[in-house]
Order: C-alpha cells, then structure tokens, then sequence
C-alpha cells in the first residue's frame, strides 16, 4: 500500500498508527481537525486533510485516492449515549458511507473497535471471537453500535474489524495517573475484590493494524488482541511502581467511595458541559472482576505476535513520560 488514511489520526492511538505506517514505507494521510494538537505526527511528514467524523463531506474527500483506511477516531468521554452515539457510531457510518461513494475499490479498512463494546469476561474465561455481546456503560454500547455498522459494510468494503483490551504506552493520558500514584508511593484499588484485565501496547497493537493491512486472510474478520497474559490488578500497578524505582502502598477506595466520586464528578460534568473519564456510568466499566480475552485467532490467522510484556511496555512507556515532562 502506498496512501492510507488514519482517521483521529492526533491522538493517542492514531498517533503510533501514524508512526507505524511511516516507519514502513506507507504515507499517512491524517483526518486532522483545525484545532488537532499535531505533537504526535509532526516528525512523520504526513499529508494533512482538514475535516471530521461527523462531516461526510470532509469524508469524501479524505477517501478520495487512498488505498487503505485505519478508522481509530473515537471519543472516550461524553455527557449522554446520544453524545457518545454520535461520534462512536455515526462516524462509522459516515465514514463508510464516504468509501462506498468516493472509493469503493478500496484495498482494505481497518476498523478500531473496543473489549468494551464486546462486554466483560463471564465466568472468569476470556472473550473470544463470535461471542455474545453484552457492554456495560454507554461508552461500550457506542463501541458496540459502530462495530455493529462496520461489520454491515462488510459485504460490500474490504473491511477488518480489530478489537483491543484496554491500551496504553506513549502519548497515554489514561494511565498516566497510575505513574502519577506510583510516584507518590501509591496503587489505587477499589473495592477488594481482584480484578483480571488485558492489556496492549501501543506499539503492538499498530502493529496489529498493519498485518490486518497486508494480510489477504484479513478482510471480513474480527480479531481480539492482547500481550498473551491475563494480568491481575495488582501486577499492573506493581509492574508500574518497579519501572519508577518505588515501593507503592495499595490503597483501597470503598466501593460506596467511588460510587458517590462518579456520582459527584458526573455532576459537576453536566453542570459544566465539559464531559470526565471517570463518573457514575463509566465506573460500571470499572467495577467489572475480568476484562480479559485470547487473541488466539489473529496470531494464528495472521502470524502475530505481540513483542512486549507488561514490564517492557510499561518501563518505555514510564521513561517516554519522564523524558516529555509529563511525570
């Protein structure tokens, strides 16, 4: 492939799409909007097309002439479903809607999806392809609900849906705070049951993405993604206190506690209109005791391999915060 479109292609996870297609030959056209912070992308030379997700008018013209798509545009916070809604499922459509008029030859679209539209672990055992779908938040539900569009393009777009746990590594502002605690000498926990989680690292997972990109076997399939371990709780916050050099104390917040936090915060979002990560819906997000899944079929189908662990992709990503001032 010579020119692929990398939608939300500014943040975190487009970000090290971006990279990744530039280290390997591949030009990366970015969806960008007028107000795009460009620090993650500038020193790969992309070729920038101003619009959005919601615009399928900016769409056409972003398609036009592409021979790939790498959809990550997203958002992670919002007021309402509606909000969510929006742009987690409407953009897919538009997007699709663009191809379909503009480029309808297209090579292939990759699809970035979420463990989160897939729903937690039942029983303990990890999600799998081709299981029933039960999300939790309304985040989730508009994962979910714009996976649901790309899979009914799938007869008539190249397309390959990718679904990762939860992601981290450079540019992340989610786990930051986790390096932030750990810094202080804490692990946050809430609650005491322990929980499961998966987990991916930015760099695998753009990896990913260009093996759905090449491989002939990828199109009309879904694949799950994750470092090849389940991890519990404990040995995400350990793994990040050992890459800063401390010892951190587990702090327990009471589930009562973090249910009025997300109350309190949810609040004083709707009051503010400026939407958080953490309020009374998301935490149902997490309270969940597994969020794990067995990307068995991509390494077998594709020949991936993810090539960090937990304490490699967590000690790079601990020494790119600490380089960039944001530690």
């Amino acid at each position: 492939m010579k020119t692929v479109l990398v939608t939300g292609a500014s943040g975190f996870v487009g970000g090290h799409v971006v990279e990744a297609l530039a280290r390997n030959g591949i030009r990366p056209r970015c969806l960008v909007r007028q107000t795009s912070r460009l620090d993650f992308i500038k020193d790969w030379s992309p070729e920038l097309v101003f619009g959005d997700i919601t615009s399928l008018a900016s769409l056409e013209t972003a398609v036009e002439g592409v021979d790939g798509v790498v959809h990550c545009a997203g958002i992670t916070r919002a007021l309402s479903l509606p909000e969510f809604l929006r742009v987690n499922a409407d953009g897919c459509s538009n997007l699709y809607r663009a191809c379909l008029a503009k480029n309808p030859a297209i090579r292939r679209i990759v699809h970035i999806s979420s463990l989160a539209a897939l729903g937690p672990s039942v029983a303990g055992r990890p999600v799998q392809e081709g299981e029933a779908r039960h999300p939790v938040s309304n985040y989730g539900s508009s994962k979910l609900a714009g996976q649901r569009i790309a899979e009914a393009h799938m007869d008539r777009l190249p397309i390959v849906i990718l679904v990762p746990p939860a992601v981290y590594g450079p540019f992340d502002r989610a786990f930051l705070g986790l390096f932030a605690c750990a810094k202080r000498g804490l692990a946050p926990v809430i609650g005491r049951e322990e929980r499961w989680i998966s987990l991916i690292y930015a760099k695998d997972l753009a990896r990913a993405v260009l093996a759905c990109l090449e491989s002939n076997k990828a199109a009309g399939n879904e694949y799950l993604l994750e470092d090849g371990h389940p991890h519990m709780w404990r040995e995400v916050t350990a793994a990040i206190g050992q890459s800063m050099h401390t010892s951190s104390v587990r702090v327990r917040i009471p589930l009562m506690v973090a249910k009025m936090a997300g109350a309190v915060i949810g609040c004083a979002a709707r009051c503010t209109g400026k939407p958080a990560f953490f309020d009374r819906d998301r935490l149902k997000d997490f309270l969940q005791p597994s969020w794990t899944c067995s990307s068995a079929k991509i390494c077998a189908e594709l020949g991936f391999a993810p090539q960090y662990s937990l304490e490699q992709g967590v000690a790079e990503t601990c020494r790119w915060y600490t380089e960039h001032n944001w530690l």
